[in-house]
């Protein structure tokens, strides 16, 4: 698909401006008894800057997630709903997701085409599907040009996609200011008080985003990396015990200590019994008698 060329929105100035103004002074009438009632009409017109929140859930966590956005934001809300929805089971839903990927042949939409022009900042949502984004995102992407809008990225994943996903966002809208991502994983965020969690933490990520902080900058809080300690031994078995499936291996660990502990260990990876790979795993531990050690992100 063609896409017109435009600048980039600069990050800090896009998401911290909440209001735009509009409009110009019309000339003031001559007569002094109207000057009063003249500069309340001719006033500069002040509208709102417009969001619209565009997603795509396949078993409901995204959705719930987008409507975290949505409030947060006062934004609009855009589903994407598929022709032919994506068959009931898990592994039938992977195997048509597959052929999608190695055919490029992205799913219809019912509504693909969204009015841009209305809006300054579009957030986008969805399922982290063998590795990024699901496929619905790229019909999306195909029928509308985002250039000069501000995409905001957000994901729901079994383990990570977070930064993989907004890379190829970046690639795909290169015309578009696309900002740092947010992530949280399917069990996180149906946990008990799991939207209490995703609210939190939504609200965190867009203070980062008002400050101009990257995944760098974000990074920055950490110790360096060391050897583990059996302490960290502890809370990384803890916090993976579900994700066996991932054949993770720590080698290095950095922390930073926060309400609990923030864990960063570097581990090496063979997921699906593929070949080894290097990924950071993300962890956090609560307080004593707070709950378990949680696995926050996979992310290479």
């Amino acid at each position: 698909m063609s896409r017109k060329l435009k600048l980039s929105l600069a990050m800090a100035s896009v998401v911290t401006a909440s209001v735009m103004f509009a409009g110009c002074n019309e000339e003031q009438p001559k007569a002094e008894s109207k000057t009063a009632q003249s500069e309340v009409q001719n006033a500069p017109a002040v509208k709102s800057a417009k969001s619209v929140v565009v997603y795509y859930s396949q078993t409901g966590a995204t959705k719930k997630l987008a409507q975290i956005f949505k409030s947060t934001r006062n934004a609009d809300e855009f589903e994407l709903t598929l022709v032919k929805p994506y068959p009931s089971t898990y592994d039938s839903t992977i195997a048509a997701v597959r052929a999608e990927r190695e055919s490029k042949q992205w799913p219809a939409l019912v509504n693909a085409k969204l009015d841009v022009a209305k809006y300054d900042t579009v957030f986008i949502g969805y399922p982290i599907m063998f590795g990024t984004f699901t496929p619905p995102i790229y019909s999306f992407l195909d029928a509308n040009d985002l250039s000069g809008k501000v995409v905001v990225p957000f994901c729901t994943y079994g383990s990570g996609g977070r930064k993989a996903s907004a890379a190829e966002l970046k690639t795909l809208e290169p015309n578009a200011n696309v900002t740092l991502a947010y992530g949280i994983s399917n069990k996180r965020i149906n946990a008990e008080k799991g939207i209490e969690t995703a609210t939190r933490e939504v609200e965190g990520f867009f203070a980062d985003l008002a400050t101009g902080k990257t995944d760098e900058i974000l990074m920055g809080g950490y110790s360096g990396q060391r050897p583990l300690t059996a302490d960290d031994s502890a809370a990384f078995a803890e916090a993976t015990k579900d994700y066996a499936y991932l054949n993770l291996k720590p080698l290095s660990v950095s922390s930073q200590v926060v309400a609990g502990m923030n864990y960063l260990f570097v581990c090496e990876m063979k997921a699906f019994g593929g070949p080894a790979t290097q990924t950071n795993v993300k962890i956090f531990k609560p307080l004593p008698g707070q709950g378990e050690a949680q696995l926050i992100a996979v992310e290479k």
